[in-house]
């Protein structure tokens, strides 16, 4: 039986949500990960010093008797960003200056959100993160093309590049995250940058394919498959795989562990969000066992993000140990991914 022990993980991208459902997902993630990017689309979206603040308190108040997790805390960009509030922010303890395009995912309303073209507006905001240490974390997907037509989900990752090279190119002081890539194409910018842009990778990605979503035509046929970005071609996917066994320090773990209940993801159109985190590091041992290359999961888990974060490595482990165990269909009306089903590695202290 084999058993693979790490240090205590890093989740670069992990939505924790707020009230009860927060309550019900935090174990899931201060149980395992010593430390997480709590992203801030919330109904009302973090974008003040003071919602970081309260934020943050409502995270460690929620966390499990004597847990020693810490959140990483973000700000939206929002219309009303601007230098001297993301200053303020920052001092008020946010690190990640967090990016959604308008309308493009759970929380980002097209009256407060910041489009992909728009973001030459916020230049000096940009500017202000780079110059505080912050994180440019940011979900590149655009939404509308330039005749302000909805562009479909599959083409949304790739249409965005040519923005990201212009950030790219035109901040070299600010660390750019590139949030859960999934073509290969964005794949291949991220590699081709310099060392200031890393990205991340989800154990969802690591396993769906467009057809386990949606079918030829763009209707969705799993809700509780459905997250965005949308999982693309299985070409897509092998690269996502490959570049998440291959050992390259600027990939590395982010869950993107979206939580909804049930009756979210069942409605039309569904919630997109997939709650992964108590299966995700799972997922990934099986992965890369699967690829012969379960020795690497440890840098791609516990220490590439850290780096790129600037945190130390944790000094407390975990253990993986190869032990088939069903994943739970739901915890408290939340559905689960791959609920139901059987994983090969389970954590075991």
């Amino acid at each position: 039986m084999e058993s693979l022990r790490i240090s205590r993980p890093f989740d670069a991208h992990v939505h924790l949500r707020e009230g009860d459902i927060l309550k019900t997902v935090l174990p899931y993630t201060a149980d395992v990960f010593f430390s997480a990017v709590a992203m801030g689309n919330l109904k009302e979206p973090i974008s003040t010093a003071e919602q970081v603040r309260v934020y943050r308190e409502q995270i460690l108040s929620a966390l499990p008797s004597g847990s020693n997790f810490m959140p990483i805390m973000s700000v939206m960009l929002q219309k009303n960003m601007t230098p001297e509030i993301l200053e303020q922010t920052f001092e008020a303890g946010a690190q990640v200056l967090k990016f959604i395009p308008a309308a493009t995912s759970t929380n980002s309303s097209a009256s407060n959100g910041v489009t992909i073209p728009e973001l030459r507006n916020y230049y000096p905001v940009l500017a202000k993160a780079a110059d505080l240490g912050m994180i440019f974390s940011g979900h590149w997907e655009l939404a509308r093309d330039a005749g302000n037509v909805e562009i479909p989900e599959l083409e949304r990752e790739r249409l965005a590049i040519p923005w990201l090279r212009g950030i790219i190119s035109d901040f070299s002081e600010l660390k750019i995250m590139v949030e859960h890539v999934t073509t290969a194409e964005m794949i291949e910018v991220v590699k081709a940058a310099p060392d200031n842009v890393a990205a991340t990778i989800t154990a969802h990605h690591l396993m769906l394919e467009a057809k386990d979503v949606m079918d030829p035509s763009g209707r969705i046929i799993n809700s509780l498959n459905y997250c965005k970005p949308v999982a693309k071609t299985h070409r897509d996917r092998m690269a996502v795989v490959e570049t998440a066994v291959s050992g390259h320090p600027r990939f590395f773990f982010g869950s993107d562990s979206a939580p909804h209940p049930i009756s979210a993801k069942r409605r039309i159109p569904p919630a997109a969000g997939i709650f992964s985190d108590p299966v995700a590091l799972s997922i990934v041992a099986q992965v890369f066992e699967e690829r012969g290359f379960l020795n690497r999961m440890k840098n791609f888990t516990s220490g590439f993000g850290p780096q790129f974060y600037g945190l130390p490595i944790s000094q407390e482990t975990i253990v993986l140990e190869e032990r088939y165990w069903r994943v739970p269909e739901s915890i408290d009306g939340i559905p689960v991914f791959m609920g139901g089903k059987a994983v090969k590695y389970q954590i075991v202290s």
